[in-house]
């Protein structure tokens, strides 16, 4: 091994070390709010997005150009459901927007917001609920014919989630809702 080789793997542990330490020592530099007089409410949770599947016979049109043992016996559409999130203080709504899936081919829905409160004591209301569409079967069209619910809807009414709980927050706090093992919302305690 050459002198300058040996000068080249020890500049660059001393660089690798210094990069550790640094990384240990920032890390334990505590993070302080641009305003200290307010506490963050934030949301945070991924679930599973249901769809609602509605499926027909192919038409001649999509099986001609199909090999005979690869037609499909239904061609299926998959519309995604949306929901509705609303968070309310004190009774003042703050957000009531609908979310939905990031892409036509995924398969979650995230949410994620965040915001500036004062410090003091709240009502907080989070209601993150499906939005069926208006109709007799609350706008399903492949409802099974036993009568039973369909398994969109039921994955639907088990992801709806509500949350009313009063909350106290010192300047400074994050306040992080979440849901638990049960998929139920809850105030996360960070201590």
């Amino acid at each position: 091994m050459t002198m300058r080789t040996l000068g080249r793997r020890v500049v660059g542990a001393l660089c690798a070390v210094g990069v550790v330490l640094a990384t240990v020592i920032l890390s334990r530099v505590a993070w302080q709010s641009a305003d200290p007089d307010t506490a963050e409410l934030r949301l945070s949770w991924r679930i599973p997005a249901p769809a609602r599947q509605e499926c027909r016979p192919p038409t001649e049109a999509e099986l001609r150009d199909v090999l005979p043992h690869m037609r499909p016996a239904e061609v299926c559409t998959d519309e995604a459901i949306p929901f509705r999130l609303t968070i309310a203080l004190d009774g003042d709504t703050l957000l009531s927007e609908p979310i939905v899936r990031s892409g036509p081919r995924a398969r979650t829905i995230t949410v994620f917001r965040s915001f500036r409160i004062p410090a003091g004591s709240y009502a907080l209301e989070v209601a993150f609920l499906p939005e069926l569409p208006p109709g007799p079967e609350r706008g399903v069209t492949d409802a099974p014919a036993r009568g039973s619910v369909p398994e969109s809807v039921s994955a639907q009414q088990d992801l709806a989630t509500t949350l009313r709980t009063r909350v106290f927050a010192d300047p400074g706090d994050v306040i992080l809702i979440s849901p638990d093992e049960t998929g139920q919302l809850v105030v996360i305690d960070p201590g």
